[in-house]
């Protein structure tokens, strides 16, 4: 994968912008089970590897669009769970990412709390 760099302003920016229409498509779409949109992971795994932290924070301000602040995130009965949203996480990350799975135990050792992250 070829890599760009970005000053963290630009990466703040663009994270924001994308988030309310990743949400709308995950609340408007087949719901369940919750699937990201193509390309998803790839940034997701981008994000990792240039500042695991930036990523952690990207899924928990994504969670908090499916549950709380898009207008249509109280649509969904049941409110998506984390648990769903860390599945959908690791199936769209790409195969040759050999951080998969910490970046999902580090997600939800670090937000579990606030999201009620079950122990596995």
């Amino acid at each position: 994968m070829e890599s760009v760099t970005l000053p963290r302003p630009v990466l703040h920016a663009l994270r924001q912008a994308s988030l309310p229409g990743v949400a709308t498509g995950m609340l408007t779409g087949e719901t369940r089970p919750l699937a990201f949109p193509q390309g998803f992971g790839d940034v997701l795994a981008w994000l990792w590897t240039t500042d695991s932290n930036s990523a952690v924070i990207y899924l928990a301000e994504l969670m908090k669009q499916l549950r709380e602040r898009h207008p249509l995130a109280k649509t969904v009965t049941p409110p998506f769970q984390f648990d769903e949203l860390l599945a959908a996480a690791r199936a769209c990350l790409p195969d040759d990412f050999a951080h998969a799975d910490l970046l999902i135990q580090h997600t939800r050792t670090a937000l579990g709390d606030f999201y009620g992250g079950s122990a596995e």
